[in-house]
């Protein structure tokens, strides 16, 4: 099969350049003179018959025909740079480190973990734990993955899941009405986590219920609301991705049906575009956008 491909180098440049810039900054990363790749690129175009880059001043601007080519190839490159790694390996490798909460490192990611050194053995990775989302550290660690609106400015922030919030709770908490869900809850010892802005008061106000007083433990973390209401302590007010695993298990059940989008949802944040990360990096977290897309958070 004949393939209709620009040379290779050609298509490096105009990455390089489109990412950082500027021809300068591109020839520093490929190891090559600003006057080598400003001529790859208008090869480039000369080759596709138009232009794809405006020049304006020292900067470079992407044409629309530019921009709409460019992710294509990012994505290729990618694809064959994460090919080469899982099929030949890589002698210089660097553990891939990441941080999440904590209760989604234990209630999502740990349980997925194996899958992900099934399919990629030669990766190692170093998991750190967190309780509140803090500023990205790329010399501790160069992924991190939030739960929050997104608009942080320490690094590139990609969505992931808008996950929707249930209540639940112990088997034996099981309401005896679900025609009267609203009520019964609304009576019903209820654990609340601090910190958070879906609560039980957004939860009834979503359909219309006075909103009643607390009446049970408040906890800072969600694991510990799980947990809680595992042990029979009362209703929790939770992320459906979190909740899995114990409604997996029979340890908890569904309290009611209704369910209230969350205002926040979880986020990869990076030291840089995921294209400028380390192999391994990249890898996993086309592996984390995947897992996440791809069964819903299940």
């Amino acid at each position: 099969m004949s393939y209709s491909l620009p040379p290779l180098p050609w298509l490096r440049a105009f990455e390089a350049a489109a990412r950082l810039g500027n021809f300068t900054r591109a020839a520093e990363e490929l190891l090559l003179t600003p006057a080598a790749v400003s001529y790859q690129v208008r090869q480039l175009e000369q080759r596709l018959g138009f232009p794809l880059f405006d020049r304006v001043h020292r900067e470079l601007v992407l044409t629309r025909l530019g921009q709409t080519y460019l992710p294509s190839v990012e994505k290729a490159f990618s694809d064959l740079s994460i090919a080469t790694v899982s099929v030949f390996g890589d002698r210089d490798r660097q553990p891939v480190r990441f941080r999440c909460l904590n209760s989604f490192g234990h209630l999502w990611m740990i349980p997925r973990l194996r899958s992900f050194q099934q399919a990629f053995p030669g990766i190692e990775l170093q998991m750190i734990s967190a309780a509140w989302a803090e500023t990205l550290q790329p010399d501790l660690f160069e992924i991190d993955i939030r739960f929050g609106d997104g608009s942080w400015g320490d690094g590139h922030v990609t969505f992931l899941l808008n996950d929707p919030i249930i209540p639940v709770c112990h088997p034996g908490l099981a309401l005896a009405s679900k025609e009267k869900d609203l009520p019964a809850l609304a009576k019903a010892p209820r654990l609340d986590i601090m910190g958070v802005i879906d609560t039980w008061e957004s939860f009834f106000r979503t359909f219309g219920h006075p909103v009643p007083q607390r009446t049970g433990l408040q906890v800072d973390q969600t694991l510990s609301a799980l947990e809680l209401a595992a042990l029979g302590h009362g209703h929790a007010l939770v992320l459906q991705s979190l909740a899995q695993p114990y409604l997996d298990s029979g340890r908890l059940i569904v309290s009611s049906s209704r369910r209230i989008t969350s205002r926040h949802s979880y986020h990869l944040v990076t030291s840089g575009p995921r294209q400028a990360l380390s192999q391994d990096a990249a890898i996993f977290c086309k592996w984390l956008i995947d897992e996440l897309s791809g069964s819903g958070a299940q």
